[in-house]
């Protein structure tokens, strides 16, 4: 299947994490009712699906009609912000010098996220001293 250019920029923001129609709509750089056509298209066509009222994320069949995988690699981080923020979920964009990695957290894996991040700093801090890294590092 061909994917015309909207769908692809809209797979391509769903790649990224789940989305809603405005989030779409804005990375897209089409309207609301541009980005609801496109969704709706892909969800008919099972590259994406509505995992909520208004929420949508990508599918296995969805990601293989990209180009590459996502998301792309960022290289050194420069910022961070939270992007899409509602109670139970944040989706934080980590932007590095080549471009940007988005992710979505919610009370479930933020632990995971901070754990991680802590670990690594860790590692790295260990390796630039000297030391080896021991197995949870």
């Amino acid at each position: 299947m061909g994917l015309t250019e909207p769908q692809r920029r809209a797979l391509q923001i769903l790649a990224h994490g789940r989305s809603n129609v405005t989030h779409v709509s804005q990375q897209g750089e089409f309207g609301d009712r541009g980005a609801e056509q496109v969704l709706a298209d892909l969800c008919r066509s099972g590259l994406a699906l509505e995992v909520d009222r208004n929420l949508y994320a990508i599918t296995p069949a969805g990601r293989e009609a990209l180009d590459r995988p996502y998301p792309a690699e960022a290289g050194f981080l420069e910022d961070i912000s939270v992007i899409h923020d509602t109670p139970s979920v944040k989706t934080v964009r980590f932007h590095g010098e080549r471009k940007s990695v988005e992710i979505q957290v919610d009370s479930e894996s933020t632990p995971l996220l901070a754990e991680t991040a802590t670990d690594l700093l860790a590692a790295t801090g260990n390796r630039q001293a000297g030391k080896e890294p021991t197995d949870h590092e």
